[in-house]
């Protein structure tokens, strides 16, 4: 940005033509112009210009009336002194005219002008990348932090200058261009931000000074991405802003367009001012005014181009106010105070000055009880943990019903006070994972007082009650060893009289618990009572805040348990954090067994469709085929615990259940499939499958389908080229013979093609073919009815006819796998191979039957299992036992009665129409496929060449994540974003997924 505002607009003005640009580099710098670019820029024009060997310069061209000749003499000057101060920082470099000069003076039908010719920096500028890493925020704060360092050795100029941009000269900026601003709730937002620079401006005169650059903006700052993917800063542009000035200025401008396009502003902001940190330490005043400050910066740029656009178009300011605004109202609505302990905490200082010492103070206090009577409570905490089982039939949203349970903990006696602990999670507070603006806040701040309406609340010390936005605020004063010491506490949930004066002597009178003014628990008063650390005392305090702000709250915000007489705060439900669990996961688990995720949730409850961390964040589950029904599904979970408490034994022993079951399971399949064997996981049915076949026909080799997997025992590995082909893999069997994908996105036989569906079954039938001929004929063919790990393939219609009429005129057998898509998910049909028109030999099954619970099983004719009975006993303990049946039985009832079949097949309709739409919006989704609910997003670099996007699936499944959605990447190259839910998905879950998935597309370039 040009130090002199108000001047000719030249880039609108196009004061040089491409032609006066060739003719005034060849006049003042002696070279040819081969090409140029026009740039971007306030007020001065700028041109990339290239000479004839490929060499690019920065051509800056400004308005000389408007432009102070000393000022650019110091500019100069400025370059010249960090060249030697700070070599490491990539500033442009000044080039000599053929005079000798570092400027030319020219003129124009528009008046003279000055010309500047500069190095070219390489990148791109960060305005025009989608995102920002942490290691490059970090960067941009070191690099401000060395021009600081380095420019402080440069004297103060001779004659003081400002601008516009003058971050001391920000009131009267904001003051000059406010009246234009015509949405209220944009003006709000600005008169909040600078009601904050006010507080914070009478510490301007004793801060450290010294000549700043002060306009490290996204404009100008460029960075480029290295081989290893890392963000890096190429290039730190445009000096003109340069004043002397407060020194946090510079970190000032810099943390405010770091805030630019940011889901979590401030987080931005604390890495920005940790790295200044690190290279040029902050003072105390420092760190109070750098938020404010960027704020106001913030509000300087949105009300001084709203007024300039008012009156002249400007593609730049334009441009600018797309993204300013929303950046503001983000700002808006951070808490300064949180702030500055935020900016405290990332530089390794405590959250707030007297924190530990307010904590020892209250280790001593002689206090009253804060109820008034009887004197004698009992206290009982109560666990609102995700992990609670206060909530395992209870509805945790559901306020009478959670009142009901905690009456019935607190009991019948009146001298009981529940209470929850601060800083934990509450999951009545639970909601869905998000980052940034939008992270729920399910976590207590202050000791949360449960109680009977009307109970009185008195001062557990002397104090003066203070006018507050909301609840009650008591400012109380003690003696420590180090003095006086002011805090407060404050409190909510309370009602006190008008009557009452303003002090408060220790056992007053507060106020009366009152259910009116509690957090929605019905007739259970909560009376919540929180320590405040902050500045503003007389603004509102939460009572819940963002899991991510609690190690700031820790120290901004003391436990109160201890004023309150709560002195037993140890618990026995101490969970383990996810550091600890993955610890003793590597330490007792092999690392073969590898789990979702870089950074995995530590998962403690799944209800429905949603699953919940120890934070009572909720992910939306559009992976698990494996709880059917939906998570916790309470029908599920009464059958197992009715059938627990009467039987559980192993399948030889004769009991109704196994035998009502098989029959039930039976008639959900085409004839002749009637003979059950009941097994324990999807692996160990297929694994009795191939048995089954090698016995009958003699035979041990297998016809499969390339990138199928069919379980993890030793046999099926070898049938699994998902596996054998994969990293550590040994290779295929001689026993197995793979058969091409039947895949139209990306196979010979394309969904154009009406026979693509008999032609990719001949391919089927010429294997079989060559097998035969090989002396090698197939015991059986196996395939998924949907392949699901090979990328979610949906065959085409005519598919296995084909091939199980070529593995029958072989004299093999046909297995259709339908551990993954079975059981009513198809929509259309009950079993997946039914689409295909067929009845294979053998069915397996598995995950879907017990909705969770290990229950899996073998379907076949009689003449097979007869056959497979040469006198040897086939035994499974666990298969079949009456647990596992009272739930394979009532995951079917379930599934009739709910009527989940048909669910499946409109939800996976309009889901595919919503993926359909999406993919509309981004050239990164190459196909989607769907069949009921179960469907697949290919993810490709290009639509044309159809390049597997594995790394981005990954980036994906993991910005999924954080935005509450679980995903996760399968098919042959790791780029099909495979969708499979409970079958009680909604309408409303299809759109949570699209709009997450939408927002996340948006941050992967293509």
């Amino acid at each position: 940005m040009s130090a002199a505002k108000g001047a000719l607009d030249l880039q609108a003005a196009s004061a040089l033509s491409e032609a006066d640009v060739v003719e005034v580099v060849q006049k003042h710098f002696g070279f040819a112009v081969s090409d140029q670019e026009s740039l971007g820029g306030e007020v001065d024009q700028n041109v990339c210009v290239t000479d004839g060997d490929g060499r690019r310069y920065l051509l800056k061209i400004s308005a000389a009336a408007d432009t102070d000749i000393g000022i650019v003499r110091w500019h100069e000057q400025i370059l010249s002194h960090l060249e030697v101060t700070a070599p490491e920082v990539p500033l442009p470099r000044l080039l000599p005219t053929t005079s000798g000069e570092l400027y030319a003076v020219e003129n124009s039908h528009r008046g003279d002008y000055f010309v500047r010719l500069m190095t070219w920096l390489p990148g791109t500028a960060l305005a025009d990348q989608t995102s920002h890493s942490d290691g490059l925020l970090t960067e941009l704060g070191q690099i401000a932090g060395r021009l600081t360092k380095a420019l402080s050795s440069m004297p103060e100029p001779d004659a003081q200058n400002t601008h516009d941009w003058d971050m001391l000269r920000a009131r009267a900026v904001v003051d000059q261009g406010i009246d234009s601003i015509t949405d209220t709730n944009n003006k709000a937002d600005v008169e909040m931000v600078m009601a904050w620079y006010d507080t914070v401006e009478p510490l301007f005169a004793d801060l450290p000074r010294g000549v700043a650059h002060q306009d490290l903006n996204d404009s100008n700052i460029l960075a480029t991405t290295d081989e290893a993917g890392l963000q890096r800063i190429t290039g730190v542009l445009d000096i003109n802003d340069s004043l002397f000035t407060i020194r946090v200025a510079e970190l000032a401008v810099a943390a405010a367009y770091a805030i630019v396009r940011k889901d979590d502003p401030l987080h931005a902001v604390a890495t920005v001012v940790a790295g200044f940190n690190s290279v040029t330490p902050l003072t105390d005043h420092e760190l109070a005014v750098v938020f404010p400050l960027a704020a106001a910066r913030l509000a300087m740029n949105a009300t001084t181009w709203t007024q300039r656009l008012s009156q002249n178009s400007n593609d730049h300011g334009e441009r600018r106010m797309k993204h300013t605004w929303p950046a503001l109202a983000k700002v808006a609505r951070i808490d300064p105070d949180y702030a500055e302990a935020t900016l405290r905490h990332a530089c390794g200082w405590a959250a707030h000055p007297d924190a530990v010492r307010l904590e020892m103070a209250l280790g001593i206090l002689d206090r009253t009880s804060p109820w008034a009577s009887p004197a004698d409570r009992t206290v009982i905490e109560v666990d609102t943990a995700v992990t609670s089982d206060l909530f395992d039939s209870v509805d945790w949203h559901d306020g009478p019903a959670v009142t009901s349970a905690i009456g019935t903990l607190l009991g019948d006696r009146t001298d009981s006070v529940g209470y929850l602990r601060h800083l934990s999670p509450n999951v009545m507070w639970s909601a869905r994972r998000q980052v940034g603006a939008e992270e729920p806040a399910t976590t207590t701040l202050g000791v949360h007082l449960l109680l009977r309406s009307g109970e009185f609340i008195s001062a557990p010390l002397a104090g003066t009650v203070e006018p507050t936005e909301s609840g009650l605020t008591v400012r109380h004063e003690i003696d420590d060893t180090e003095g006086r010491l002011t805090f407060r506490t404050h409190w909510q949930g309370i009602t006190r009289s008008v009557g009452n004066g303003p002090t408060v002597e220790q056992g007053d009178l507060l106020g009366v618990a009152d259910t009116d003014t509690g957090d929605g628990l019905g007739t259970v008063a909560e009376v919540t009572i929180s320590l405040p650390r902050r500045h503003r005392p007389r603004a509102s305090w939460p009572n819940r805040i963002r899991p991510s702000e609690t190690p700031i709250f820790a120290e901004l915000s003391p436990d109160p348990a201890q004023l309150l007489g709560i002195t037993d705060t140890t618990s026995d439900r101490m969970h383990l954090s996810i550091a600890d669990v993955l610890a003793l996961r590597r330490k007792r688990l092999a690392t073969s067994q590898r789990a979702y995720y870089t950074r995995p949730m530590n998962l403690q409850r799944g209800r429905g469709v949603w699953m919940y961390d120890e934070n009572g964040y909720g992910y939306l589950d559009s992976l698990n085929n494996v709880t059917h029904v939906g998570h916790a599904n309470p029908r599920v979970a009464a059958a197992s615990n009715r059938q627990m408490h009467k039987l559980n034994t192993n399948s030889r022993f004769i009991y109704e259940g196994i035998a009502t079951y098989a029959d039930k399971l039976v008639s959900t399949l085409p004839a002749p499939l009637e003979v059950v064997f009941l097994v324990c996981s999807g692996s160990e049915a297929n694994d009795l499958a191939l048995r089954i076949a090698h016995q009958v026909t003699g035979r041990q080799d297998i016809a499969i389908i390339d990138g199928a997997y069919h379980g993890n025992t030793g046999v099926v590995t070898g049938i699994s080229p998902n596996r054998y082909k994969g990293p550590g893999g040994a290779g295929a069997p001689s026993t197995t013979h793979e058969t091409q994908i039947p895949d139209r996105y990306r196979g010979p036989w394309g969904y154009d093609d009406d026979r693509a569906g008999i032609k990719y079954g001949g391919e089927v039938a010429r294997v079989i073919s060559e097998m035969v001929d090989a002396g090698t004929p197939p015991a059986a063919f196996i395939a998924e009815s949907l392949m699901g790990t090979a990328g979610n393939i949906v065959f085409p219609d005519g598919y296995l006819e084909t091939a199980f009429a070529a593995t029958r005129a072989a004299g093999g057998l046909t297995i259709s796998d339908e551990v993954q898509v079975g059981v009513g998910r198809m929509g259309d049909k009950f079993w997946g191979f039914e689409l295909g028109g067929v009845v294979p030999d053998i069915v397996t099954m598995g995950k879907p039957l017990g909705n969770g619970h290990p229950l899996a099983a073998v379907v076949t004719t009689r003449e097979i299992a007869d056959a497979f009975d040469t006198g040897m006993k086939y035994f499974n303990t666990f298969g079949g036992n009456p647990v596992s049946c009272a739930i394979g039985s009532t995951v079917l009832d379930i599934i009739a009665e709910d009527g989940l079949q048909q669910h499946a097949k409109d939800i996976g309709h309009y889901f595919h129409q919503q993926l359909l739409a999406v993919q509309g919006r981004h050239e990164i989704i190459g196909d989607v496929r769907a069949q009921g609910l179960y469907l697949g997003v290919e993810l490709v670099r290009d639509r044309a060449s159809k390049e597997p996007a594995k790394a981005e699936a990954f980036v994906v499944t993991e910005l999924m994540k954080e935005q509450g959605v679980i995903v996760f990447p399968n098919g042959v190259y790791d780029n099909v974003l495979k969708i499979k839910p409970p079958m009680i998905f909604q309408p409303e879950h299809v759109d949570l997924y699209c709009e997450a998935l939408d927002r996340v597309l948006d941050r992967i370039p293509v």
